[in-house]
């Protein structure tokens, strides 16, 4: 009986023409494979399964240029907005642009670039980078740039200070 790997072989050979003329009707057909027509001629499962039809194979084509350009291409890494609350734990403002590190109540710590145009508000008043202070609380919307790693800070949002208690 034919396994499906010899069928598969018969076929390509007959189309790339080294096998001449093969029968699949007498391959399907015959009664050496469970078919019913006593026509197929017990010649041709000989002479297709002898060693030099069965061992030939043509060579695989070479991969082309154009076949590997037809490969989809790596997706462009978007950078990413992100909002992260916490304390400002460090400023370093003689890196250009300045660089905030900000820990949340996890402790999980960040650190961030501050670029001339982020908007650092407390409340609805505008603030400058000078007037972030180590210790000062708040929300950071940056924009995570994944093909490189960095956090560029857009906006800060200061928690508002306290009202200073009154002594009693």
């Amino acid at each position: 009986m034919f396994s499906r790997t010899v069928r598969t072989t018969i076929v390509l050979l007959s189309v790339l023409a080294l096998v001449p003329s093969v029968s699949l009707a007498a391959e399907h057909g015959g009664k050496e494979h469970g078919g019913s027509s006593p026509a197929a001629p017990a010649s041709t499962s000989t002479a297709v399964t002898s060693p030099a039809v069965a061992t030939t194979t043509a060579p695989a084509p070479a991969p082309s240029a154009p076949a590997a350009a037809a490969a989809p291409a790596t997706p462009a890494l978007k950078p990413i907005v992100i909002t992260f609350s916490g304390e400002v734990s460090a400023i370093d403002t003689k890196a250009t642009p300045a660089v905030v590190t900000v820990k949340d109540r996890y402790n999980v710590t960040k650190e961030m670039k501050v670029s001339s145009d982020a908007k650092i508000m407390e409340g609805t008043i505008a603030k400058a980078l000078a007037d972030l202070k180590v210790g000062s609380k708040g929300t950071f919307e940056y924009t995570y740039d994944v093909a490189k790693g960095d956090r560029t800070v857009q906006s800060i949002s200061l928690s508002e200070a306290a009202p200073a208690s009154a002594g009693s």
